[in-house]
């Protein structure tokens, strides 16, 4: 299914000040440069989904950026109908979207994605293959969890799995597990899940997302702020 547009694409002139001033942080932006983040982890309920289309918007809007979600999840499709459903309340989100839910995404992600800056690919979490081949074309990846112990004994297997795909690229791809959901009141169990990871050799990211019920109601619109995701992908842009 392809939705995009191309003159949804922001041009330069169109830039605020401060769109520019944020993209002279980003040391990898350049002409023909095309930067690609996939976004991956657990099963159902995690925030997958929504970590990928915040991802999206905070390179679109904040840092003007041409951004393209590719929605590669082969079950629910949750990004594909947030912005079908914010689109048909008339205030769409200010990135285009294609659903490819195959194992094939990364090969149409180099095929087909030229004239973009940024392509963010919502993994899911129930095809290892789909997350392979993602991870064999990607820059970043992001293994979105919670800190729960449970989960963290299945990191390994996931996330190593996905980057043998990358093979001789894998010196290439900086890997970083993101905490979402996390509850502010277990501090303590937090810091132990933060142990595990980091223990396991795991790089984590140091920008986290508490379990805040405005995320959750984000969903079928255009979110015009862009909270603690903002200071993620800030995060990331400094540890790559």
């Amino acid at each position: 299914m392809t939705t995009t547009n191309p003159e949804s694409i922001p041009r330069s002139e169109a830039l605020s000040e401060a769109q520019t001033q944020a993209r002279a942080t980003l040391a990898w932006l350049r002409p023909g440069k095309k930067k690609v983040i996939a976004i991956g982890g657990l099963k159902g309920g995690v925030g997958k989904s929504t970590m990928s289309v915040f991802v999206a918007l905070v390179y679109a809007v904040h840092y003007g950026l041409r951004v393209l979600l590719v929605d590669a999840d082969p079950l629910s499709q949750t990004a594909y109908d947030w912005h079908r459903l914010a689109k048909k309340k008339g205030d769409p989100l200010p990135f285009d979207i294609e659903t490819w839910p195959h194992a094939r995404v990364g090969q149409r992600v180099l095929d087909d994605t030229d004239g973009y800056d940024v392509v963010v690919i919502d993994c899911g979490g129930e095809s290892s293959d789909i997350f392979g081949s993602a991870v064999a074309v990607c820059d970043q990846v992001l293994f979105v969890t919670s800190p729960r112990k449970a989960e963290m004994r299945r990191i390994k297997g996931s996330l190593d799995g996905a980057l043998s795909a990358a093979k001789d690229r894998i010196a290439e791809i900086d890997a970083y597990v993101v905490f979402t959901r996390v509850k502010n009141a277990r501090a303590s169990h937090n810091e132990a899940a933060r142990n595990l990871v980091r223990g396991a050799g795991y790089d984590l990211l140091s920008s986290e997302v508490p379990d805040l019920v405005d995320y959750e109601d984000a969903m079928e619109t255009h979110p015009k702020e862009l909270g603690h995701y903002l200071n993620l992908v800030q995060t990331l842009e400094v540890a790559a």
